[in-house]
């Protein structure tokens, strides 16, 4: 396992390069593109340019891939391993938000947004690969991969394109599914910072001021750090909080490794539900956060610290997603991949823009720049893209990006149409028809919401009306997607908490 280390400390020099050019490169600091994506860039050309040619302690891009794997489940078991946020006070006992850090309805709209491009994503990746994969020895069902990549990211692709691999048997999706996920993230910026400054440029945003120096810079000088990392919960002359934290993980994912082991002895779907070890990590991380509650331990665990571990995870598995694709390999398959992925692109910024416009505030626009951007890459790629027109993140979007995860429940039914046609229990064209069945049904989702009116802003004529929004129609969703953000600070932990 040696070679693995060697390919973290790989990954670590991309990072480094990645924090290096966001710094100092103005073009790059601009677009706020993620150090991790830079990284990530310049370790996919290494992979494909130097690794392949040049062997370094027998590193391949398998352990990139493994690096990934391991990396997604231990984030979930991080998220389920960080506590609730304490009540606010400006919380009623029934529920209601005295003080609203965001709208109910505008989570519950992005959501639906978000579960139409998961479900009809897949339909067009399998109806471009059916036309032209034949050509390319690509069969159809790569195409069902695209939703993984684009609306969950590189952790969700990489676990359901191994699922697919190693059960459903079709060789190299992993690959494929990450590079979807590799796409998904540069037009996630490539083509959202443009629509960002278009924006700014039509009087689009609300809260239209300058971007904060070190929020565009990547880093923070010596005297803009005041925000602590953490607590410590242990006394360093018994054992290091950050020890701790990471043991108590260890013990959680080999807990996971158990119930994945004994869910698979369950008919049919057995094979499927233990492959998603991620569901198992957090499950697990439940269990032992509910063991240490119940022996009053729980306190040991600082939430503050371990939502900064979930964000190390995440930055290195973006990073080693790159890394993890060997155009070799897939390079037969690459144009389809980028034609689905185009697809996937003007599909996802269409949706977003349509409905996005008609969700009902005068915030629109911040809107559709965060669901894109989550759409295509994840969470923080949306608040990314939120900062360019929001850098003080004074609408209550940021919040509502991050919570809108809690409704995305609402798209089991695409879950399982596209699980039984990998099993083959169905056949491709129902699997299809189902899902553009469950779009028909978000639809209507969204008009008993009442979250698709009128438009209130156009990308030519600018803004058209302020918005009507009210949440009393739908006041008993709050206990649901509850929302309570002060200030950035608290969005900011809504977000981590939240960015898978």
């Amino acid at each position: 396992m040696y070679h693995v280390v060697v390919a973290f400390g790989i990954a670590s020099v991309a990072l480094c390069f990645g924090m290096f050019l966001r710094g100092k490169w103005k073009a790059v600091r601009h677009m706020l593109m993620p150090a991790s994506v830079i990284g990530g860039v310049l370790g996919l050309l290494f992979v494909n340019l130097v690794l392949s040619e040049v062997d370094i302690c027998g590193v391949t891009v398998k352990d990139f891939s493994n690096i990934v794997d391991v990396f997604f489940v231990m984030s979930f078991i991080s998220i389920g391993l960080t506590g609730g946020k304490k009540k606010n006070k400006n919380t009623a006992e029934n529920g209601e938000n005295k003080k609203s850090g965001g709208s109910v309805r505008g989570a519950m709209g992005m959501a639906l947004i978000w579960c139409i491009l998961y479900a009809l994503t897949p339909v067009g990746g399998i109806l471009i690969i059916s036309l032209i994969g034949r050509a390319f020895d690509m069969e159809p069902m790569y195409g069902i991969l695209i939703p993984f990549a684009f609306c969950q990211g590189p952790g969700q692709s990489s676990t359901y394109g191994k699922l697919f691999e190693g059960v459903y048997g079709f060789e190299n999706a992993e690959m494929v599914a990450l590079t979807f996920a590799v796409c998904g993230f540069l037009v996630a910026f490539l083509v959202g910072v443009p629509l960002a400054k278009y924006g700014m440029y039509k009087g689009l945003a609300r809260n239209k001021s300058r971007i904060n120096d070190a929020v565009e810079r990547g880093y923070l000088l010596p005297e803009e750090q005041r925000e602590a990392l953490g607590k410590t919960t242990f006394h360093s002359a018994n054992i290091e909080t950050v020890a701790a934290h990471f043991a108590i993980m260890g013990v959680t994912y080999l807990l996971a490794l158990l119930l994945a082991k004994a869910v698979s002895f369950l008919p049919v779907l057995g094979s499927t539900l233990s492959a998603m070890l991620f569901m198992w990590g957090m499950f697990a991380a439940y269990l032992v956060k509910a063991v240490m509650r119940l022996m009053k331990m729980n306190y040991l665990i600082n939430n503050v610290f371990q939502s900064r571990i979930t964000g190390f995870l995440s930055d290195y598995l973006v990073v080693c997603s790159f890394m993890a694709i060997q155009v070799s390999v897939i390079g037969r398959c690459m144009v389809p991949i980028l034609a689905v992925s185009a697809a996937g692109t003007v599909i996802t910024f269409l949706v977003c823009l349509y409905f996005g416009s008609r969700l009902g505030s005068d915030h629109d626009f911040e809107r559709v720049l965060g669901v894109y951007g989550t759409c295509t890459g994840t969470t923080p790629s949306g608040i990314s893209l939120i900062r360019m027109v929001d850098p003080r993140l004074q609408t209550p979007v940021g919040a509502e990006l991050g919570v809108m995860n809690a409704a995305m429940i609402f798209s089991t039914p695409t879950m399982l149409f596209i699980t039984f046609a990998g099993l083959g229990k169905i056949s491709l064209p129902i699997a299809c028809g189902g899902m553009l069945a469950t779009v028909l049904v978000y639809m209507v989702f969204l008009k008993v919401f009442k979250v698709w009116g009128k438009p209130t802003f156009s990308l030519l004529k600018g803004h058209i009306s302020d918005g009507t929004e009210d949440d009393s129609e739908i006041s008993f969703l709050r206990g649901y997607l509850h929302i309570a953000a002060e200030d950035e600070n608290d969005i900011e932990k809504t977000i981590m908490n939240s960015w898978s």
